[in-house]
């Protein structure tokens, strides 16, 4: 029963990292003006760590004997091409809080090796906040609800 759990959660995090804005930004390629160099090498790194989470979750996933989700995408991330990096870096911030958030809620599966997955993407995204949040102090705060 709890490997029926672990695929379903994993698989809500799947969908949520097939969603999230991060991966459209290497398809897009938006434009990097000089004061946004730090924010596309931070972003480089962002890309290959999702496509690493999307691999390990599908890894786990049919480990458990489970069918990985297929892959959609927001209509929200659509518009992204010809766009300046340095103005969507509040988007991607508010990306990474929304997969913190879905991440966090799904909580503990039962399984020990999806739950150090899961333990291991949070503290992944968490850790590119809080470089985020330091490179982009000067950005407006979201309001807890």
């Amino acid at each position: 029963m709890s490997d029926q759990i672990a695929i379903h959660a994993l698989n809500k995090l799947l969908g949520a990292e097939y969603e999230s804005l991060i991966p459209r930004l290497g398809e897009a390629d938006p434009f990097v003006s000089w004061p946004a160099a730090d924010d596309r090498a931070l972003i480089k790194r962002m890309l290959a760590d999702v496509e690493a989470h999307e691999r390990d979750l599908i890894e786990m996933i049919t480990s458990l004997r489970g069918a990985p989700m297929t892959p959609r995408y927001s209509t929200e991330t659509s518009g992204l091409h010809y766009i300046k990096l340095d103005y969507i870096m509040p988007a991607v911030i508010d990306s990474v809080r929304q997969l913190i958030g879905i991440y966090e809620s799904v909580g503990a599966t039962g399984h020990s090796a999806s739950d150090a997955l899961i333990a291991r993407n949070l503290a992944n995204y968490q850790a590119y906040l809080t470089a985020l949040e330091k490179m982009h102090s000067n950005l407006a705060q979201p309001v807890k609800t």
